[in-house]
């Protein structure tokens, strides 16, 4: 394998085929040295994808590419050797190899054309002319790219990662990935991926300095994503109905996971379009990536979700919390959840703010065994007092607690009937007075979040 672009050898499976590829080789780049004398780099337009020049920065090029000469680009140029007989003949010879090459190959429901030449050139010739900047055969280079090339032959699953980005969200450097029920992860996505996701609009990308480079915020480039292995097929031995994979299948997990979210972390990270695509590792048999073109939800990059190493547990007790049958079957603790997630997405704090104690009169006001007597922000202060004294994460007084959804149910009442909530005195839930209506809503938003993280723990079986 190809550990980060380095050469590790493999053992040799088809002695005969590594001897006819190797003489092959030797011919060809004698013929190059000759015709060319030496291989030029240099960057070049790539129209099929964006590629890394930077932690937010994208280029629609391939730096320091080979220059592959116009003859070597069509795809019968090595039959124009007579070692491409010597190495057509092993492969015929091969019972497996036979199938796998100048056919369709891939898995059931995609198949791909791969014709033998040319992949010869991509996978051997390209990497050992890229290795040693010379038309000159070097045995290290020719054995890694071999090696590479006859256990992609050889290969029989392959692997397709469903991949559904993460818009307004991060992680710190202690986090590299979370695990999750059903095989899921949580990472960050590779360049290959991040380049289907600007590709099919899954993540904001803006255009910086011209149409072949573009900037993709940090706060963008995380994604949920499960990995499923496939059984490797050719257009001679695919099933006569081949059988499409069950996609998307993480709308819901990512769902989920961006309630976890924003409980424990707070934010604006919601979840975008699901694309599917091969395995980063593995040998090319699904070139390119699907999606699914809906609907993009906003996110507030001003205010993303940050995931620290501390939190990371408790990510993953909400997320199980939120599979818990009897969670998903409480209407109205859903119906809280929701509103508090459509809270962390929108941008306007007024709007923010109803959604915050719609999300507090479901809970208070409606849901058995936590309502109480008196005015509807009475039985809400009251309802978060009860639940939040003593909580460790927001060390507030009761008293603070409840003044402050009191006056965020009075907002909501100003919001609702028209009324200026500027002429009310503002504080946040130390008590402080402040100026900005968004430093009240953070602070609801805080109390509401431990709220219904009390509520699920109560509610699961």
């Amino acid at each position: 394998m190809l550990a980060g672009g380095g050469l590790v050898s493999r053992e040799v499976l088809r002695p005969r085929l590594h001897a006819a590829v190797a003489r092959l080789m030797r011919t060809v780049l004698n013929d190059l040295a000759a015709e060319d004398g030496a291989p030029a780099f240099a960057a070049a337009p790539d129209f099929g994808g964006w590629h890394r020049h930077g932690q937010e920065s994208f280029v629609a090029i391939r730096r320091d590419a080979w220059q592959m000469p116009a003859r070597v680009s069509f795809y019968r140029f090595l039959d124009a050797f007579e070692e491409m007989g010597a190495v057509r003949a092993v492969v015929e010879a091969d019972e497996v190899l036979r199938e796998r090459v100048d056919c369709g190959v891939g898995v059931e429901f995609a198949l791909t054309p791969r014709q033998l030449g040319w992949t010869l050139v991509q996978h051997v010739l390209e990497p050992m002319v890229r290795a040693a900047r010379d038309y000159v055969f070097d045995q290290v280079a020719f054995d890694a790219a071999y090696g590479r090339l006859e256990e992609g032959l050889l290969a029989t699953k392959a692997r397709v990662v469903e991949v559904v980005p993460l818009m307004a969200f991060t992680a710190t450097s202690g986090v590299e990935e979370v695990d999750l029920p059903g095989n899921l992860v949580l990472r960050a996505m590779s360049d290959r991926q991040v380049s289907a996701a600007i590709g099919y609009l899954a993540v904001p990308a803006v255009f910086a300095g011209g149409p072949n480079s573009v900037t993709v915020s940090r706060f963008h480039q995380w994604a949920l994503t499960r990995c499923t292995s496939y059984p490797v097929y050719s257009s001679a031995d695919v099933p006569a109905q081949p059988r499409p994979p069950v996609f998307p299948s993480l709308v819901d997990p990512a769902s989920q996971l961006v309630t976890a979210l924003r409980l424990v972390c707070g934010g604006s990270v919601v979840a975008s379009r699901a694309m599917l695509m091969q395995h980063d590792d593995d040998f090319c048999l699904i070139p390119g990536a699907s999606a699914t073109l809906s609907a993009l939800p906003a996110a507030d990059e001003n205010r993303p979700t940050i995931l620290d190493a501390e939190h990371v547990e408790a990510v993953r007790e909400i997320y199980g919390l939120l599979l818990d049958p009897a969670v998903l079957g409480n209407r109205g603790l859903q119906t809280a959840l929701r509103r508090l997630v459509l809270a962390g997405a929108d941008r306007a704090p007024t709007d923010r703010r109803i959604d915050l104690m719609i999300a507090a009169e479901v809970l208070f006001i409606k849901l058995p065994g936590l309502s109480t007597r008196g005015s509807k922000w009475d039985k809400v202060a009251a309802g978060a007092v009860r639940l939040l004294t003593g909580d460790p994460v927001l060390q507030a007084s009761p008293e603070r607690i409840g003044e402050l959804v009191r006056l965020g149910y009075q907002l909501r009442n100003d919001e609702m009937h028209g009324d200026d909530p500027h002429e009310r005195e503002l504080y946040v839930l130390s008590g402080q007075p402040t100026a900005t209506l968004s430093a009240v809503v953070d602070d609801i938003e805080r109390v509401m979040r431990r709220v219904l993280v009390r509520v699920l723990a109560a509610t699961a079986v």
